[in-house]
């Protein structure tokens, strides 16, 4: 009789483990499915913005995601370094280096727009060259609308209610305030 409660247990636990992994597995899907659209987008968008033809836009975007991906990993090193730090509690060497640091960084990126400007000069001539850093301003704009549509289309968990107020948690009210002011 108890060996027949061990078995059943184990199986429930194996039959869990495996929902829970056919779960992981959707949402995985899911998220590389709404990445996929939204990198569509982003290149239609590019696409519209820079009246690229179907030859330009072949050249272009292996530049320019290169470009984007040097630029993001110069951001994630710095990011990485400063993270766990506020400005106002570094010390004063630590505030120098920060600063170093944070010069460094910008004098890369505009390292990075001299040097990919050039590379895209042949592709797209200088004129959109040019364009490109308030198109991609507008681009992220779009971007960003984009994926908060996506989310909003997003339906709730059952039992779980809809607050409302976009994504944000709300903030709690300090001690002693009343909540609904």
């Amino acid at each position: 009789m108890k060996c027949m409660k061990y078995i059943t247990l184990c199986l429930l636990m194996l039959f869990a483990v495996k929902v829970t992994a056919q779960n992981e597995a959707k949402k995985d899907s899911l998220r590389a499915s709404k990445v996929e659209e939204l990198r569509k987008f982003r290149e239609t968008l590019f696409v519209e913005q820079l009246t690229l033809s179907e030859a330009e836009k072949v050249k272009f975007f292996p530049i320019y995601d290169e470009y984007q991906l040097k630029l993001r990993d110069a951001k994630h090193g710095f990011r990485d370094k400063w993270n766990d730090k506020r400005p106002s509690e570094l010390s004063e060497t630590e505030a120098e280096q920060y600063f170093k640091d944070a010069v460094a960084l910008r004098k890369l990126e505009v390292q990075l727009l001299e040097t990919y400007t050039i590379k895209l000069k042949p592709v797209i001539g200088m004129k959109r060259a040019v364009q490109l850093p308030r198109i991609e301003r507008e681009v992220k704009k779009e971007m960003i609308a984009k994926a908060r549509s996506m989310r909003k289309k997003k339906k709730p968990a059952d039992g779980v209610e809809n607050r409302g107020g976009g994504d944000r948690p709300r903030r709690r009210a300090p001690e002693g305030e009343p909540i609904g002011n």
